[in-house]
């Protein structure tokens, strides 16, 4: 995979912490000029955790575009960091009503940032307020310091021109979602990797709410489902709608509530997908692991269903008060 680690670090950074020492928001300041080495590392801690095939839109039509938009503009014309910076961060601080003496705000710019075909200013806005112990010696001299870990920032964003008068975004949100929805609630990814994975959750959900719980089909039915859905995926490179419903559905009644989940669904994550999309092989080797087709047989046994569920069948044996399965097969692999 291609990465977005660039050779030259970060030109401008500002910091900003949330509480100084009178117990107020600290002013945003910018931080020295950095040397290659220290650039390099900036550069690890801020880019290193994208998927540079993961970058979506930022949404045109959303009420808070205009004023993003011409703060994004004032920096990628006028070179002026500061006031988007300092914009941002009392968003969040409002939006939030919390503070933290820990945490900290970066907002870094590049003036030659390369990616693909495009080359040119890059600005990226990130949170974190993960501290770590750790010890520096000097000679005879331990010291213990603190300070915050180089892996991935609570909250990531980097937004670069998408050519066409507006912007392309690449978004990593680790653990939560609030950073997103309160500070770029219009973030979209649109790629068809982003089509990919909500689509997978999307059966996975189906398979639990409606097949299960709903329609109470056997385990075999669900697992099955969801073996199915995979082998599609797999087998097609791709997932169209329609085309799958009529080789994955099948039956009337379950294509109708599948269209029905699938409008709640999308309705409730503002998902747009379009007809068709790819599933590229990382997509789908992501999903083996999270739509797993495996019935769990209290904590002794787990059978892993990969299609045809003609050969799997279900039973009670009245003598010994237990359930069974009972499994067909040609031969052991």
């Amino acid at each position: 995979m291609k990465k977005l680690l660039q050779e030259n670090g970060p030109s401008q950074i500002w910091v900003q912490t949330w509480i100084d020492e009178s117990g107020e928001m600290a002013e945003p300041y910018p931080f020295p000029e950095s040397d290659d080495w220290t650039g390099q590392l900036f550069n690890y801690y801020f880019l290193s955790n994208f998927n540079p095939d993961g970058f979506g839109a930022i949404d045109a039509n959303h009420s808070g575009y205009p004023a993003l938009k011409n703060l994004l503009d004032n920096y990628f014309q006028n070179n002026e960091l500061g006031t988007i910076h300092g914009k941002l961060v009392k968003d969040w601080a409002e939006s939030s009503g919390t503070a933290d003496d820990d945490a900290f705000w970066f907002t870094a710019a590049w003036d030659s940032f390369q990616v693909d075909e495009y080359e040119g200013k890059a600005i990226g806005f990130y949170f974190s307020r993960e501290r770590s112990n750790f010890l520096n010696m000097n000679g005879e001299e331990l010291l213990v310091l603190r300070g915050l870990p180089l892996k991935k920032p609570e909250f990531s964003c980097l937004i670069l021109p998408d050519g066409m008068d507006g912007y392309q975004v690449y978004l990593s949100e680790p653990g939560a979602s609030a950073w997103s929805t309160k500070i770029f609630p219009f973030l979209r990814q649109t790629n068809d990797a982003f089509h990919a994975k909500e689509f997978f959750k999307m059966v996975k959900g189906f398979s639990e709410d409606v097949m299960l719980k709903e329609r109470q089909q056997p385990r075999e039915e669900q697992v099955s489902f969801l073996s199915d859905s995979l082998e599609y995926s797999g087998n097609n490179k791709s997932v169209n709608f329609e085309n799958f419903k009529q080789e994955v559905l099948k039956e009337p009644a379950i294509i109708d509530a599948f269209d029905q989940y699938q409008e709640k669904y999308a309705g409730e994550r503002q998902w747009n997908p379009p007809d068709q999309f790819a599933v590229t092989e990382q997509s789908q080797n992501q999903a083996k692991k999270f739509v797993k087709s495996i019935i769990k047989l209290d904590k002794n046994f787990h059978i892993y269903v990969h299609g045809n569920k003609e050969r799997i069948e279900k039973g009670f044996d009245e003598d010994k008060k237990l359930h069974f399965y009972t499994l067909w097969f040609d031969s052991e692999a």
